[in-house]
């Protein structure tokens, strides 16, 4: 034996003989005391805690305890003396105490029964109880109960997620199985792309979504549930028609003129779709990476942001039935109190009264539309909303089957979804099929295949809502033949809200996501190898036709188009990771190789004049007039590799290491690649010794996280490196026929040297939980700044082009996220949780185009936001007691007006009741260059509230979501442009100005806009998202049916929401007034398990 292998065996020897040494190391020495207060107190000396159920162990029981330098057998013998029906085992630190079972033989061949439950003594539900060394097994019932027939001697297996793994003796007496938490299973796994980590080990800023938050709210979209879910994340409806996209923004924007867009992750493979597509259903977890750390992975499409879905996987056990059924009736959550028949006419008459006119002038017939006439006489009045507004029917049935053997697991989800819209022919109507399967082929191999498909059908063709809106209550609906009267009020301004409501419009789209991997266990421990591929297809068709029955076709004698389009992209992605763990050293390592190509291609063809209506967009050629046809194909590539390294040492300090090398064919040849790193370490404070009096107090966690890292934004047109031709029609001498002929146009000369939008990002984040996880929560703070923007530059036109797309240009985005989740009430009966999300994002523009000045045009200002109002400012209205109003006679002409110290007008056109603008450069009067930033388009932060009750079988939740100081366009308070000049509806009950009501809230009726100025203030509002209303059935009445749950419920999305603004009807859109408005739903819901 050489000296080497001498010294391990020595050192070996000692290392067990200073186990053995510090296990009899216990010192504990209590009178009078009870079982309980003994239990803390051997926590406190040895760190071993006891698992047990409350209704088996009498913890008040007085003892007294003298060990010095004991073992913990001896220890524990002490703390349970007198209590000779309990039996314990000790595993890592926890004592599992549990009720012994007398004269237990070991069972013969035959049926074994017990109960399993945790160590509260609830019961475990699916528990997998197997007989050892066979595929001899069955699965807990909804009591915990199970009976298996097992040969004599037999050992059983217990196992269930988030529990150890127990081997028990077969007993022919009834087995009382108590499972005993795994602390490492039970911390949250949080997917974080190319693989998942437990919550604590994590080191980049990452927020996961469980399936029970976004079951929460009640909604038929997706986006809907997640809103107000996750701090850093914006999701705005501008548009609530059923099946339109809505916008989703990750702390905030970074680009001006590229797509601010986040990446989606289905699954593992990138999605290129609706994310309100996917059916909520059967999502199992969402995960959002906000650093750069998590998000340097996805290299070049990481800088927005990247959200990754993981959808529901089969479950070992038999096959479970689960059917979810929704109906419900929505409304409009708020539409426009505009003014009664009397409040118009009124108005009418101040404006022809302030015009001058004479009483005897301010008749019906004088005011009033000669087609308003016969109505006004005859006292009848039209609600132009009521025609275009409507009661609007959803519902949604979803069937799920789940289940598998030991190395088999599928799950096969249908879903139909009917939703009408609150706007007469709008509505959406989607069908949903997934499924997913894995199989383990053998110890080493694992396979599995999912698939989504979604068709879609979605009605468009909505009434004119802004004319409904604006149109007199005496205008005329239909003639006496019933066809809609083309304009009510003979202005053509704004035609009949249902002008083109008869019109034939197809919408349907479908698509088609496959998703498939191979895992390989390599020979080498720890060592493990992954191809992932995906595929995506979509397709969509567009087609529409106005006839001679409508308006915009009548005058052309019909006129049609179609539009094809035809979407899909492949992925295959390569990965080689090695996971190991050596004492407190934890390693995993990731190696990934991908590739994708995409391929876009359209269609379109219209026409005008047919024959007649009979074959609608069918027949195009038939068209005589204005055929127009279009094509195009869009291709990309993606090349990538990426390494990432996580270390983890004790627990206490983790370290993260990220390169990804990109290249993309959009690119110019000079820079088709880019590497984009990232480091991100993490330090677990409260698993410090310096910290225990503190665990053991109040303090259960605390991390601190900081990272650092760069991504890019490679989301620009595919050919900008390129020069692009355009192509023109020709006419070759007189009376020739056209020809085709192309030029280079000014803007379409090609950079080579274009590359990347490229994100540097720094994150701050404290993590933590107190009070024994009442209290937890996680604060983060954030600065990311965006280089060489993708943006067109001016050039001299000399050089034969005009434009170009170059990389220039800087902005910065700064924030605070806030997440706090608190256990405000947790007894036996009644629990009451709370979840806090508060989010603040700073935008700024930092450089423009290196010349240090402001692009007024696209109203991009640097050390401003990225996007806001722009204009002259309204402080208030002009009075006759102003001290510079002057009217008086010259040259026999009357001059009115506001005049400062020179003479000079102030603001040129100005009158009493007329806005007043600010003077921002101070010169005395108004001018272009008075005209200043108003503020930002973005809100100043969001703020959103849930609460969750539970009582006994009752559950009750409300989530509040709140948008505070975003600058808004007050259409409604611009008389001009909404009245167009007093000749269209307005809003009831508005402060107009008025010689005799000499207001400073609204302007007069004849105002007239200097340089087309906007209306601008601050919008705060606060919309109660959902409140719902649960009740789970006993599942003691429901065993004799067969079903295993039941639950039915009722909620309410949007119920009301709470502005300083009043009379709108989307706060979400920019214009709050005319888009289509948000509808409040009230929902039916039963849930049932089989």
């Amino acid at each position: 034996m050489n000296y080497i292998q001498k010294a391990i065996l020595i050192a070996g020897a000692a290392f067990c003989f200073n186990l053995t040494m510090s296990a009899q190391d216990i010192t504990l020495k209590n009178k009078n005391i009870t079982v309980k207060e003994a239990m803390e107190e051997l926590k406190k000396t040895s760190g071993y805690s006891f698992v047990f159920s409350s209704k088996d162990v009498n913890t008040k029981k007085k003892i007294s305890i003298s060990a010095n330098k004991a073992s913990i057998e001896e220890v524990v013998n002490q703390i349970l003396k007198g209590q000779t029906d309990l039996t314990y085992e000790i595993r890592d630190k926890k004592i599992i105490v549990r009720k012994a079972v007398s004269n237990a033989a070991p069972a013969q061949a035959g049926k074994v029964k017990g109960t399993i439950t945790d160590a509260t003594g609830m019961p475990v539900i699916g528990a997998a109880v197997k007989e050892k060394g066979t595929s001899n097994g069955v699965v807990s019932d909804i009591d915990g109960n199970f009976a298996l027939e097992v040969g004599a001697n037999a050992t059983l297996e217990i196992s269930y997620i988030g529990y150890k793994t127990l081997e028990v003796k077969a007993s022919q007496q009834p087995m009382n199985i108590t499972m005993v938490e795994d602390a490492e299973m039970l911390d949250e796994v949080v997917v974080v792309g190319y693989g998942s980590q437990r919550k604590s080990d994590l080191t980049g800023g990452i927020t996961s979504v469980k399936a029970e938050q976004l079951e929460m709210v009640t909604s038929n979209n997706l986006l809907d549930k997640l809103a107000g879910q996750v701090p850093g994340l914006s999701i705005t409806t501008s548009n609530a028609r059923p099946g339109e996209e809505q916008s989703l923004r990750v702390r905030g924007i970074n680009s001006l003129t590229a797509s601010n867009t986040p990446l989606i992750v289905l699954d593992g493979i990138p999605y290129n779709g609706a994310l309100g597509d996917i059916d909520p259903e059967i999502i199992e977890s969402l995960s959002v990476l906000k650093d750069a750390s998590s998000a340097a992975i996805y290299g070049s499409r990481g800088s927005n942001g990247v959200i990754l879905i993981q959808t529901k996987k089969g479950k070992q056990g038999k096959a479970q039935v689960t059917y979810k059924g929704q109906v419900g009736l929505e409304q409009v959550q708020n539409r426009l109190d505009v003014m009664s028949g009397p409040e118009y006419y009124q108005m009418r008459k101040d404006y022809y009264r302030e015009l001058g006119w004479t009483e005897d002038q301010l008749t019906p017939e004088n005011i009033l539309h000669p087609i308003e006439l016969p109505n006004y006489e005859a006292g009848r009045t039209i609600d132009w909303q009521d025609l275009v507004f409507r009661n609007a029917l959803t519902n949604r049935h979803t069937v799920n089957i789940t289940g598998g053997t030991e190395s088999t697991q599928y799950s096969a989800t249908v879903s139909n979804l009917k939703q009408e819209g609150v706007m007469v022919n709008t509505g959406l109507r989607r069908t949903n099929v997934s499924l997913n399967v894995v199989q383990d082929l053998n110890s080493w191999l694992k396979i599995g295949l999912g698939t989504q498909f979604v068709d879609k059908d979605v009605d468009k063709n909505q009434p004119y809502l802004e004319a409904a809106q604006k149109m007199s209550p005496y205008g005329q609906y239909k003639d006496e033949d019933g066809r809609y009267v083309d304009y009510p009020m003979q202005e053509t301004l704004f035609s009949n809200p249902m002008a083109n409501i008869d019109a034939t419009t197809d919408n349907y789209y479908r698509n088609l996501f496959l998703s498939a991997f191979a895992e390989v266990q390599l020979p080498i421990k720890g060592l493990s190898y992954r191809s992932n591929f995906g595929y995506n297809y979509r397709n969509s068709f567009e087609g529409s036709y106005y006839g001679r029955n409508t308006l915009s076709g009548k005058s052309v004698d019909g006129s049609a188009s179609i539009k094809n389009g035809h979407y899909w992209d492949y992925t295959w992605e390569n990965l080689l990771n090695y996971n190991r763990q050596f004492g407190k050293h934890k390693i995993d390592l990731t190696g990934l190789f991908s590739m994708q190509q995409t391929s876009s291609q359209s269609s379109s063809q219209s026409a005008q004049c047919f024959v007649n209506d009979d074959s609608e967009y069918h027949n195009m050629n038939a068209g005589e007039k204005n055929q127009k046809l279009s094509s195009s194909l869009t291709e990309t590539a993606t090349l990538s590799y990426m390494l990432r390294a996580n270390y983890n040492y004790d627990n206490r300090y983790m370290l993260t290491l990220t390169g990804r090398m990109d290249g993309y064919s959009a690119f110019g040849a000079n820079n088709k690649y880019a590497f984009f790193p990232s480091v991100a370490v993490a330090w677990n404070i409260s698993s410090e010794d310096f910290m225990e009096s503190l665990r053991d107090s109040w303090l259960d966690m605390l991390k601190i996280r900081v990272s650092y890292g760069s991504n890019g934004n490679q989301a620009i047109s595919a050919y900008q490196t390129l020069d692009r031709l355009s192509m023109a029609k020709y006419i070759w001498g007189d009376g020739g026929s056209a020809a085709n002929g192309t030029f280079l146009g000014f803007s379409g000369v090609g950079n080579p040297n274009l590359k990347w939008e490229t994100t540097h990002s720094f994150n701050l984040g404290i993590d933590f939980s107190l009070f024994h996880d009442r209290l937890s929560g996680t604060i983060e703070t954030y600065v990311a700044n965006t280089k060489d923007l993708l943006m067109s530059r001016n050039v001299p036109v000399m050089n034969g082009f005009q434009s170009i797309m170059d990389n220039i240009g800087q902005t910065r985005n700064k924030g605070v996220e806030i997440t706090l989740n608190s256990v405000n009430i947790q007894n036996k009966d009644f629990t009451w949780t709370t979840n806090l999300n508060f989010f603040l994002n700073r935008d700024e523009i930092v450089d423009l185009r290196g010349d240090g000045k402001d692009d007024i045009a696209n109203k991009w200002f640097i050390g401003e936001p990225l996007r806001v109002f722009y204009d002259y400012n309204v402080v208030g209205i002009w009075q006759y007691d102003d001290p510079h109003y002057v009217k008086k006679e010259v040259d026999g002409k009357i001059v009115e007006g506001f005049f400062n110290e020179k003479g000079e007008e102030i603001q040129k056109g100005a009158k009493p009741g007329f806005a007043k603008l600010e003077d921002v450069d101070g010169d005395g009067k108004i001018t272009a260059a008075d005209k200043k930033v108003i503020g930002s388009k973005t809100p100043s932060f969001l703020l959103s509230m849930g609460n969750q009750f539970k009582y006994k079988n009752f559950s009750f939740s409300f989530l509040l979501n709140g948008v505070f100081g975003q600058w808004k366009d007050r259409v409604d308070l611009d008389i001009t442009r909404w009245t167009n000049n007093v000749i269209f509806n307005y809003l009831s009950g508005m402060n107009y100005w008025t010689p005799e009501n000499p207001t400073n809230e609204m302007t007069c009726l004849n105002h007239s806009r200097y340089g087309n100025h906007g209306f601008y203030s601050k919008v705060n509002y606060v919309t109660v998202k959902n409140i719902s209303l649960g009740y789970d059935l006993e599942k003691k009445w429901l065993k004799t049916l067969g079903i295993s749950a039941l639950n039915v419920n009722l909620s309410v999305n949007n119920l009301c929401s709470f502005s300083n603004v009043d009379n709108t009807t989307n706060l979400d859109a920019d214009n709050m007034y005319y888009g289509y408005p948000t509808n409040r739903s009230y929902m039916l819901g039963l849930n049932l398990t089989f």
